[in-house]
């Protein structure tokens, strides 16, 4: 298992050498690196367990943050790269980042190795001022988080050792502040080598929400970071979208079921799964992905109750109206790049059976593996019959008998 976590750090870089050598070849060399990378932490998280190479280590969540993170790219259209070599670079900084750390995550070692990855990705594709600024600016408000923990807490970790004592709100709120704007990066355009950071986010804000969520929860950072994701739903500039809002909407949603009420951690990390998977797919029907994390959400917060929890669930209601909406409008999605498969699959596991994602943590989900295990069987019931139907030869029930010859009638009669 331990080669599988060096594998899983070296491939990208080893596909970023190729490209350099084969500059003709520099895209698909970075996408089989990717997908070598992907394959490597799929295994790692099927695993289960803590595997620890020097200062690097995987766990269930590092090893889909992991997953999530090559899947993105490994999807990147070939329109939005203008550097090739630098989306493996890009993400064998993003998978230091989430592994940094021998058995817990290392807080500064993360913040670093995502200023790496944030500039690698922004220099791979068409430079934006919509990526590199909220980059940056997460990233240091981040890094200021994780200094003032350390100076506080005499500790990198994140989250803090439960031998630790004392509130330490203010820095997780700090740090939870500079994933949403490295999420906000993230999501400027779909299957664009930015959309790494959306994974790599996502990991940071899970890692610092036990430091705000505490006992029960903080309301306001959770109101706030809803009305985020609502404007995320509904952001257009001239009929045109500021970002890719599924997943703007649903990332930024995962981070306020983080520090919301309840016991809301799994609906969470379903939210966040969903919003990787569609910036990978970059279909606005792909907001579909965040139904999982909807289901699991509402079942958290109508079992904690309170006003916090209506105000929550109600702009969760309005940011799927938003994005049902928004998908609508839209024309039907193109034929898949071979490339999204992956995404493609992980994402119908996730509608078909998010119970049985063990590393999320209890989501309360039974009921709904039962309810779509047993749709799809009725659905592939009635793709079969609808497949026997246009095959079947036109007018058989006509067949039966030759038809009647018009002196029959007369000699009948």
């Amino acid at each position: 298992m331990a080669l599988l976590l060096v594998v899983a750090v070296i491939a990208p870089v080893v596909g970023a050498g190729a490209g350099a050598l084969l500059p003709e070849r520099a895209l698909a060399a970075g996408r089989i690196g990717a997908l070598v990378a992907a394959a490597s932490w799929f295994a790692l998280l099927a695993h289960g367990s803590l595997v620890s190479v020097s200062r690097l280590h995987s766990v269930p969540l590092v090893a889909a943050a992991g997953c999530g993170a090559s899947i993105a790219a490994a999807a990147v259209d070939a329109v939005a790269v203008d550097r090739p070599a630098l989306v493996g670079v890009g993400l064998a900084a993003t998978s230091v980042a989430v592994a940094a750390g021998r058995t817990a995550t290392d807080g500064g070692g993360l913040v670093l190795a995502l200023a790496i990855a944030a500039t690698a990705m922004a220099a791979a594709g068409r430079l934006s001022v919509r990526v590199w600024v909220p980059a940056a600016v997460g990233l240091a408000i981040a890094a200021a988080g994780v200094v003032a923990l350390r100076s506080a807490a005499n500790s990198w970790a994140l989250p803090l050792p439960e031998t630790i004592t004392g509130s330490h709100r203010t820095d997780g709120l700090l740090i939870l502040a500079g994933a949403a704007l490295l999420i906000a990066a993230g999501s400027h355009r779909a299957r664009a080598p930015a959309g790494v950071l959306v994974p790599a986010g996502a990991f940071l804000a899970v890692q610092a929400a036990p430091l705000v969520h505490r006992a029960d929860g903080f309301a306001p950072a959770a109101i706030v970071l809803a009305l985020a994701a609502m404007a995320a739903a509904l952001a257009a500039r001239f009929g045109r979208p500021l970002l890719d809002r599924p997943t703007a909407a649903l990332a930024l949603f995962a981070l306020a079921a983080m520090v919301g009420p309840g016991s809301t951690r799994g609906a969470g990390l379903l939210l966040a799964a969903g919003g990787t998977l569609s910036c990978a797919l970059g279909w606005p029907a792909a907001a579909v992905l965040g139904l999982p994390g909807g289901v699991a959400l509402a079942i958290a917060l109508s079992g904690r109750g309170g006003g916090v929890a209506l105000v929550e669930g109600a702009l969760a209601g309005a940011m799927v109206v938003a994005l049902a909406a928004a998908a609508l409008r839209e024309r039907p999605p193109p034929r898949p790049a071979v490339w999204t498969w992956p995404a493609i699959a992980v994402g119908g596991w996730l509608l078909a059976a998010p119970g049985t994602w063990g590393w999320v943590g209890p989501a309360g989900l039974r009921t709904y593996d039962l309810g779509a295990g047993r749709a799809l069987a009725a659905a592939s019931l009635c793709l079969v019959a609808l497949a026997y139907k246009e095959r079947a030869p036109t007018r058989w029930y006509a067949r039966g008998s030759p038809p009647d010859s018009p002196g029959e009638d007369v000699v009948r009669h």
